[in-house]
């Protein structure tokens, strides 16, 4: 789902109602010099043959001070959008940067996500082997740039984390109009293999676009002795392995093969219930036929949160919980990484800061059960149970009112916590991710599925 952005008439212009892009270039000329403060270039910019046509100036805050050093705070430009057709102001779009950048030197139009109309990007990071991109995608429905879940997965820079090792940023991210293909390429950062390198045939992945969201196609990942790079590929649905090269001489057959997946078990089954220590003290079960509440732990994104009371003192020590991904994800490549963090009660809402807060990984099992968003397109989606020993107890009071905050840590899928049994009288909360923590908390009427494990007070431990 697209947002517009803040569209602001520029108070003090006088209107225009005639062309005010012609002689305008399309694009920076290929000497602009991208250090080069106070500059604010224009440009011309037509979505597509006849479409709609305007004038982009791309105008840089940043400032030198007497020492000629720059002056570069967060909200470093801004990009007018102005109709060229009357001269009518549209929007003025925030350039978010802490680098000293000439932006409208490295202004590109290109038709990112495929939909026959051009788009516009500016750089606002880089270094000796990376370049990251601020992306705006036009809408036609409105006539305006606008972000999305697209713009935000290509600004940040941060595609598959859990296959390269963390966030390693590209080093250049191109777009193939006649493949519809998206690929993030990359200059490895470490040491090469010795003594010849990493295999000369690394790139990096490849990406299409559905829905405004990226599907990944094609990976190449790079095995911790940086010799070899395991190659995999969308087929059927799934990331299949097809094809294994090493740089050093030796045989890639030689490692073992992966182990097959084990079969998936009931959500309720004896082992999963009983996979976590301590006694169930409280539990919202599964309701596969509801869709998830969205809960993922990067910056600017949705999280959840479940409440819950204990009639007595007890020790929380462990978790089970449930969820799945919007995108067909190989059970290999699922990342047991996420945040927990539990929440005092606020008015009906988790308070603003967390009592107890860990980045766990959590055990992974592919349950029986799916989810059908719409049953008319016929697309399920796995369910998993994560089942966890926390790292520490949690000691809560009898009768207070609790929330619990499950949140996918960032990779190729966005992740859903399920809903539990519409049976269970709970409620649940939505809030967004940012720098400062969780916030902007709303209340939900649906409880979330996850159950509580540990030990009344009085009782001893099994």
């Amino acid at each position: 789902m697209w947002r517009p952005l803040s569209v602001l008439t520029l108070c003090g212009m006088p209107s225009l109602r005639a062309d005010v892009c012609g002689g305008l270039p399309a694009s920076p000329p290929n000497d602009s010099d991208m250090w080069r403060p106070y500059e604010a270039p224009s440009f011309q910019l037509s979505v597509k043959p006849g479409g709609s046509a305007f004038r982009i100036t791309v105008r840089p805050l940043w400032q030198l001070n007497g020492d000629g050093r720059a002056v570069v705070d967060t909200h470093a430009g801004d990009i007018e959008v102005v109709r060229c057709q009357d001269g009518e102001p549209l929007q003025v779009l925030p350039i978010t940067s802490d680098q000293p950048i000439n932006f409208g030197a490295t202004f590109h139009a290109d038709d990112i996500n495929f939909d026959g109309y051009l788009d516009f990007s500016v750089l606002t990071e880089f270094a000796a082997k990376f370049g990251s991109r601020s992306y705006w995608v036009y809408d036609p429905g409105s006539g305006l740039f606008v972000e999305n879940e697209l713009t935000r997965e290509l600004s940040e820079n941060c595609l598959g984390p859990e296959w390269h090792g963390g966030c390693w940023k590209a080093s250049s991210i191109d777009f193939d109009q006649l493949k519809r293909e998206i690929s993030a390429n990359y200059i490895p950062y470490f040491a090469p293999c010795p003594p010849t390198g990493p295999p000369r045939g690394y790139r990096g992945d490849r990406y299409r676009v559905k829905d405004n969201r990226l599907i990944l196609v094609h990976k190449e990942a790079i095995k911790s002795d940086r010799c070899q790079v395991t190659y995999s590929d969308l087929i059927d649905g799934a990331m299949r392995v097809t094809r294994v090269e090493r740089s050093d001489g030796a045989d890639p057959s030689l490692e073992a093969p992966p182990s097959p997946s084990p079969d998936p078990q009931p959500p309720n089954s004896a082992e999963l219930v009983s996979s976590v220590g301590g006694d169930i003290l409280y539990e919202h079960s599964l309701d596969d036929h509801q869709q998830g509440l969205l809960s993922n732990a990067r910056e600017k994104r949705q999280v959840g949160a479940g409440q819950f009371v204990f009639s007595n003192k007890v020790q929380v020590t462990g978790i089970r919980w449930y969820g799945y991904y919007t995108c067909k994800i190989d059970p290999a490549e699922i990342s047991p990484a996420f945040d927990v963090r539990f929440y005092p009660d606020k008015d009906g809402l988790p308070d603003s800061q967390p009592i107890y807060s860990a980045g766990v990984e959590a055990h992974v099992t592919r349950t029986t059960a799916s989810v059908v968003p719409d049953p008319v397109s016929g697309v399920n989606f796995q369910v998993y149970a994560y089942t966890l020993n926390l790292p520490g107890p949690l000691t809560v009071p009898a009768g207070q009112p609790m929330w619990i905050s499950i949140s996918a840590e960032p990779s190729s899928c966005e992740w859903l916590w399920d809903r539990g049994s519409s049976a269970d009288n709970g409620i649940s909360a939505s809030g967004f991710s940012g720098n400062n923590g969780f916030s902007r908390w709303t209340q939900l009427k649906d409880s979330l599925a996850f159950a509580l494990y540990g030990r009344k007070f009085g009782t001893v431990p099994r």
